[in-house]
């Protein structure tokens, strides 16, 4: 196996909205407790009467009626002071308040509004597919006159008085529109998928880049994968990532029955008695930081990403049909850039649909990358969040890695449901792995970490995997960098950089060169006038632009910004402090090349220190 350089990306806060659940730590307790929260089709979301039948030939009909649904989940926009209008709200996606609430309650669980990032260094990358429910009901509105016309040109109605084929049709028009939402400036942004991302970023002043991504039923973990990627590229410093899907109408029901895929009795993954898999709504949402950065900043991190694989299963069976092939590179890819073998897994989260052949084919991918590890059968803790809440399609890997992540900080194994009969397609005795049918500990390695794997794999064969493992603080803190346990004596404080070349750095030793580190990632904190920047720097001209010239020095009548804020060219220089500054998360202990920069004022908003502790 060839490994790669691992680049740990630390998940920092966590939320959920799920069927039964309406936040994280209520999906934790649901997925411990053993909870089962399939149930019968809501009346208010499509009635059973017009579009059930349990004869799967029947054309435009459903054979399967049940699904996890989301019947509840915080929501208060004005409590939160979210500038959102209620006519806005109004117009908006469940999916979108759902990506609203959920990453509220991420950011916060993070240390956002008070943590020390940038909201110009903050993305959101979120996994969905289809957008939601709401644009199908759009779409029939506008496309209603369609149907009016169909019953005016019908004979049987051109016998009647045409007093009464104007009041028939008059009736159904009201009767129609009145029960839907009128189409309004508001109503195309509310259901788009794109908005969804969008939403987040502007009601909370996120500046970094946003997107979804759309790889089906794998759509949370290309989404990890992006996120992952910018911060290893240090696009930006803190990510809002994960999973999100509410398409549990009529049209997902009929359309997957006439594939075959839905299950009419329940959802049992690797179980004997899988006939298909049941349909979920939610949402798992992440923020994620650099590992290096997150143990500078002193965050609660939950579990660290090692590294994601992603394949695609190529020519195949057909573009539904899962290829082992594919899905065995994803997990092969997927622990190489990790760095680590397969083998020191302790657990795996499978896709797991509740298929019998689905499962068995997933299994033997597994069983192609861990079993020729040396993983010995039976040693690694298999299961699937699906036998809890269903098939959560855009969302499922979301919520397969919030199982995972969990397990891994809380350190227990949590069951999977509904495993009576193994499923006879597949040899148990020699799998490396064995179905967890009940809540224990997570047994702790001997000379290592626990470590697990996620997999998702979508329609159009689209395959992730991703490899976390449990914190442990400095494990991965590189051994020329060592963290610097106190401040250094005064006399040995070397100069600030200019600020204009400062960038968010790792902890570091107390001495090391600015010029190395310098253009990487734009500083993270913004002046109210443009300092010096050399000629190459990339917002040297841009800050020049936006806001006016420095003054040259203090005038003889008014305080100046400069004189209010910073000593005068002519007072002396006063000694270095004996407190470290912090640049970014760290302890600014750099000396620059010919830089030369007072210390800042106590009273200075931009010079405030958020703590005395160093990194």
């Amino acid at each position: 196996m060839t490994h790669h350089e691992s680049h740990p990306v630390a998940v920092v806060g966590m939320s959920a909205i799920m069927p039964d659940a309406p936040s994280g730590d209520a999906f934790w307790h649901n997925i411990t407790a053993g909870r089962y929260s399939i149930s019968p089709t809501p009346a208010d979301r499509w009635d059973q009467a017009l579009y059930y039948d349990e004869d799967h030939r029947v054309p435009d009909k459903t054979y399967s009626t049940i699904g996890g649904w989301v019947r509840e989940f915080d929501w208060n926009p004005a409590a939160w002071r979210l500038p959102l209008p209620p006519m806005v709200a109004a117009q908006m996606d469940e999916s979108q308040r759902w990506a609203i609430s959920a990453a509220r309650a991420a950011l916060t669980d993070a240390g956002w509004p008070g943590w020390p990032v940038d909201s110009d260094r903050v993305a959101v990358i979120l996994g969905n597919a289809l957008g939601g429910e709401k644009h199908y009901q759009s779409s029939m509105r506008i496309r209603f006159p369609e149907m009016l016309r169909r019953l005016e040109q019908s004979a049987t109605l051109a016998t009647l008085a045409p007093d009464t084929r104007e009041h028939i049709i008059e009736e159904t028009r009201r009767g129609y529109l009145d029960n839907v939402f009128p189409i309004t400036e508001d109503t195309m942004p509310g259901e788009l998928a794109n908005v969804i991302a969008g939403r987040v970023a502007n009601l909370f002043n996120l500046r970094g880049m946003n997107y979804t991504t759309d790889a089906a039923c794998a759509s949370g973990l290309a989404a990890l994968n992006s996120a992952v990627a910018g911060l290893v590229d240090h696009q930006f410093d803190a990510v809002v990532t994960g999973g999100i899907d509410h398409n549990m109408g009529v049209e997902a029901f009929v359309k997957f029955c006439k594939i075959g895929a839905l299950s009419a009795t329940g959802t049992r993954p690797f179980d004997a008695g899988a006939d298909g898999f049941v349909m979920g709504e939610g949402a798992a949402l992440f923020v994620l930081k650099r590992l290096e950065d997150a143990e500078c900043d002193g965050d609660r991190v939950y579990a660290v990403v090692l590294g994601i694989g992603g394949s695609s299963d190529g020519k195949g069976k057909g573009i539904t049909a899962p290829n082992p092939v594919g899905q065995q590179l994803s997990v092969q890819r997927a622990w190489e850039r990790a760095g680590v073998d397969p083998s020191t897994a302790g657990a795996v989260e499978a896709h797991g649909t509740s298929t019998r052949v689905g499962d068995a084919s997933e299994l033997a991918s597994l069983a192609a990358v861990f079993g020729a590890s040396g993983a010995a059968p039976g040693s690694i803790a298999l299961g699937s969040v699906k036998s809890n809440i269903g098939h959560l399609k855009a969302a499922a890997g979301a919520a397969g890695l919030f199982k995972m992540v969990r397990s891994l900080h809380e350190k227990q194994l949590p069951p999977s449901l509904n495993f009576a009969d193994p499923n006879p397609n597949v040899d148990w005795d020699t799998l490396p792995f064995a179905v967890t049918t009940e809540l224990r500990p997570w047994p702790e390695p001997k000379n290592d970490v626990r470590r697990g794997g996620v997999s998702a794999f979508g329609f159009g064969g689209t395959n992730f995997h991703v490899v976390v493992e449990e914190h442990v603080p400095g494990r991965h803190r590189p051994p020329h960098l060592p963290r610097a346990k106190f401040p250094p004596p005064p006399e040995q404080e070397p100069a600030r950089p200019p600020l204009s070349a400062r960038r968010r750095r790792p902890c570091a030793a107390p001495s090391f060169s600015v010029a190395a580190t310098t253009p990487i990632s734009p500083p993270r904190c913004r002046l109210p006038w443009p300092r010096p920047a050399p000629a190459s720097h990339p917002r040297a001209l841009r800050r020049t632009r936006r806001w006016p010239p420095r003054p040259s020095g203090p005038s003889s009548t008014t305080p100046t910004r400069r004189t209010s804020r910073r000593s005068s060219p002519s007072s002396p220089k006063p000694s270095p402090r004996a407190t470290p500054r912090r640049s970014g998360c760290c302890v600014s202990r750099a000396s620059s090349s010919g830089a030369d920069l007072p210390p800042r004022s106590p009273s200075s908003t931009l010079g405030r220190a958020r703590s005395t502790s160093t990194c």
